[in-house]
């Protein structure tokens, strides 16, 4: 059996005649949102022919960087599609329309495919609440148990699967591919989950040995508590790039490089890092990695993009966080209107945000910056650059309601709220309306600031109340656009 890495998380398991596609992206580029597909990275080509018998596709989760329908599109309908039971309804109705066979499933019951046996498993309960539908997939062969595959992209590792290995009702697996979902953001901007509060003016370089915490967080916390010692570890993730404003190539998956710099630390795991098109065999004892020919890494472009990002770095220039990810508002009447809706969509929020983690921290506070807090401690400051506007409101924990607060820049807020977010009207309409996903604007058009650690701000917030499970409405209307984009050009 070998492993075939086609590009960000997107794997192909093969023994024998039968193949397994999992979370598959295809295409040079991803997203629901045609305007804002996002560029894999590395750059590469897929020939989708050489698909033409995978027997099973599996999703683990249905976040764009996984479920992309352009890509599903190019896959054979006689392929069995499976999720797990905890997928959002829009997803499914979605594999079903486009004509695929599906299976939902939602116990550790092996299931055979040829001649490989595949079992589920739950993410662990301690996952984050967006990556909480994550299902994760251990593959191995018939005849040979202890040659197998476990994949535990985008969540932590199932605590099922675990008691599962401790209990030897499955057999200790000879790889386990986890995902680097880092991305070192450049000097000006900051990742999505990353606090403004400590971006003071001309302040924000970053500095420090990045890949080796990388490493940490993925090889030795991540995989703390794994039952049984690990043979060989695949890094994944992190493959693309958001072209906006001034970012340029931004990313943190040269996984080749980091297996290098693992395993010259002697770890006691053999770390592998492949590129596109790169295959890994879990029954060789030699000459374990090898290349197919139907997946090519466009090698030219790649040293562009590196030499792109080594130019930014040697010129110590910043970039500035974008003004906005739709076109800005350049009209004070269509501005006017959608402050009116922003209000309306504040008043919805509000109570859900007093009881999630970041409106409890915030209610647990006295006292902020040697003041004395009052009843408003959460500020939204919504902008647009091309107009000159911003309106700020604030939630008041005493009447459970937002409202205005003067106008100050977002400095001046940040001295005077524990937990805000700065971010385009435009761009907070269009995810309030199901235009855009929130995935799409995050690291790129907000800034927030919050106390605490980096869940306790207002990024998991929307993460988790306009995300895929909080708002799987929102996530309905943007399938059924590019569903009828599809059938227009169809």
């Amino acid at each position: 059996m070998k492993v075939v890495f086609i590009g960000h998380q997107t794997w192909l398991v093969e023994h024998k005649n039968t193949k397994i596609l999992i979370d598959p992206l295809l295409c040079e580029d991803f997203g629901l949102v045609d305007e804002l597909r996002i560029e894999i990275y590395p750059p590469r080509r897929v020939d989708p022919s050489a698909l033409a018998d995978v027997e099973l596709i599996f999703l683990s989760h249905e976040h764009s960087d996984h479920f992309d329908i352009q890509s599903l599109d190019l896959l054979p309908r006689s392929a069995r599609f499976v999720v797990g039971a905890t997928i959002v309804e829009p997803v499914k109705s979605c594999i079903r329309e486009l004509g695929f066979d599906l299976t939902e499933v939602d116990s550790t019951e092996p299931m055979r495919v040829g001649d490989l046996l595949l079992r589920f498993y739950p993410a662990d309960p301690k996952t984050a609440y967006w990556e909480s539908r994550v299902t994760q997939i251990h593959i191995e062969e018939v005849s040979q148990p202890r040659t197998g595959v476990f994949i535990a992209v985008d969540a932590l590792v199932s605590e099922v699967f675990k008691k599962d290995l401790l209990e030897q009702r499955v057999s200790s697996p000879k790889l386990v591919v986890v995902s680097n979902n880092s991305r070192v953001s450049p000097p000006g901007a900051f990742q999505s989950l990353e606090n403004w509060a400590s971006n003071a003016s001309n302040g924000n370089r970053k500095v420090g040995p990045l890949g080796i915490g990388v490493l940490s967080a993925v090889l030795t916390s991540y995989l703390d508590d794994f039952p049984t010692q690990l043979e060989n570890v695949a890094l994944c993730g992190g493959g693309f790039i958001k072209r906006l404003g001034g970012f340029a190539a931004f990313p943190f998956s040269d996984q080749p490089s980091l297996s290098r710099l693992a395993n010259q630390l002697s770890l006691d795991t053999h770390v592998v890092g492949l590129l596109p098109g790169e295959a890994f065999a879990l029954d060789a004892e030699e000459n374990r990695q090898s290349s197919i020919d139907w997946v090519q890494v466009d090698h030219v472009q790649h040293t562009l993009l590196l030499g792109e990002l080594d130019d930014f770095i040697a010129s110590g220039r910043h970039v500035e966080v974008v003004s906005s990810v739709r076109p800005d508002l350049d009209n004070e009447e269509r501005y006017r209107r959608l402050l009116a809706r922003a209000e309306l969509e504040l008043d919805r929020i509000a109570r859900s945000l007093m009881l999630f983690i970041t409106g409890r921290k915030a209610l647990e506070m006295t006292h902020y910056k040697g003041k004395k807090l009052g009843g408003r401690r959460i500020v939204f400051n919504f902008v647009s650059r091309s107009l000159g506007r911003q309106d700020s409101f604030a939630l008041d924990f005493v009447s459970g309601r937002f409202e205005r607060e003067p106008e100050g820049s977002d400095e001046v807020l940040m001295e005077r709220y524990p937990f805000g977010v700065c971010m385009p009207l435009v761009d907070f309409i269009g995810v309030a309306e199901g235009d855009l996903q929130i995935w799409d604007i995050v690291g790129v058009s907000i800034k927030s600031w919050f106390q605490g650690g980096i869940f306790d701000g207002l990024i998991p917030f929307f993460y988790s109340y306009y995300g895929e499970n909080g708002s799987p409405e929102l996530l309905a209307k943007i399938i059924d656009r590019a569903m009828q984009e599809r059938r227009a050009n169809s």
